[in-house]
């Protein structure tokens, strides 16, 4: 598999989502099956309700699609296509919230369990509520694709929610204007604007008070049930996941190991959400560092002719008497007891 970027993040999505993004291209009238060539997977089995795929496979499958549309704009055909029921419980505790805020915060504490590679910020300028989109991993080719459909997605749920956007409402953009821009405006029926400092959408503040036409308390309260139970089943597979990444990310790195700050930023999360996500498995940062320096003793020490001062310098000791000390806590040994007992 061939992939022009990082992959978007550790947790699988929703295989239904590559089902619509396949049937969007053989409604266009495009060569849809060659999205999954060589994936090993097919349409059919895609559909299975809790089916999900793997972040590297997502990727792959929109940069293919990306490419197949080429300029004439895959993104808002996407959110066209999407219904908000497709998003399972999610969509339904949206559809049935008392308010449009409710509405919302639903939608930005469970938009992991959709799209774990995306986060949205609410803030306030003034009388306007701005949802700010951003992504917490590299998108690569497919970034525009990603963003465009998130954000006329979100349009079209506040159609779905209450019958029309409110007035006001629009579309920034960064970067400049795509070829499509004409089609874009038409399709999407709100402002457009490109050149903007922030991906987002922009609205008057009073609009959340709105209640969405479907609202229904007890189906709400169900829905959020079931919604509580998937995230915290995904949180605790995004936990240990995030164990795996940062132990793959030390494994035989030389001394120094890297700070927390600077894993975080190659894994593309925050020092706080790293920590978050150790703690919730039980670990600290410092644990794993711990854990791959003791991993490279045991194998340094398995060498006859490293002598410890030698293997200590190398682990980034400069004093002896404290490797000794962290080796002892490790193992509950001394270096040259251990190197003894084998």
């Amino acid at each position: 598999m061939v992939s022009s970027g990082r992959p978007w993040g550790s947790a699988g999505i929703p295989g239904i989502y590559v089902v619509l993004l396949y049937d969007v291209l053989a409604g266009m009238e495009l060569d849809a099956p060659s999205l999954l060539a060589g994936l090993g997977v097919s349409r059919d089995e895609l559909l299975a309700p809790d089916r999900r795929v793997s972040m590297s496979l997502a990727q792959t499958v929109a940069e293919r699609g990306v490419a197949m549309v080429g300029e004439q704009g895959l993104g808002f055909r996407y959110a066209r296509a999407m219904s908000i029921t497709l998003h399972g419980p999610v969509g339904l505790l949206a559809l049935s919230s008392a308010s449009a805020q409710d509405a919302l915060d639903a939608a930005c504490r469970f938009l992991g369990l959709r799209a774990p590679f995306l986060v949205i910020d609410q803030t306030r300028q003034g009388e306007l509520a701005h949802l700010q989109l951003r992504s917490t991993a590299s998108l690569g080719v497919a970034h525009d694709f990603v963003i465009e459909a998130m954000l006329v997605g979100l349009v079209f749920m506040i159609e779905q929610l209450l019958d029309a956007p409110p007035k006001g409402l629009e579309i920034r953009r960064r970067g400049g204007a795509p070829a499509y821009l004409s089609t874009l405006k038409k399709e999407v029926g709100v402002p457009v604007l490109f050149d903007h400092d922030e991906d987002a959408l922009v609205f008057p503040q009073s609009a959340l008070a709105a209640r969405p036409r479907l609202a229904d308390p007890q189906v709400a309260a169900l829905a959020r049930e079931q919604c509580e139970l998937e995230f915290r089943q995904w949180r605790t597979e995004e936990d240990g996941v995030m164990a795996e990444r940062i132990r793959g990310a030390l494994q035989d790195r030389p001394a120094p190991l890297p700070s927390l700050e600077a894993m975080a930023e190659k894994l593309s999360v925050s020092p706080r959400t790293l920590k978050r996500h150790l703690q919730q498995s039980g670990l600290s940062y410092r644990q794993l560092q711990d854990e791959e320096r003791y991993r490279q003793a045991q194998r340094l020490l398995a060498k006859p002719d490293n002598s410890i001062s030698e293997v200590a310098y190398a682990l980034g000791y400069s004093d002896v008497a404290n490797f000794s000390k962290a080796f002892k806590r490790w193992s509950g040994a001394t270096p040259r007891a251990y190197r003894e007992q084998r």
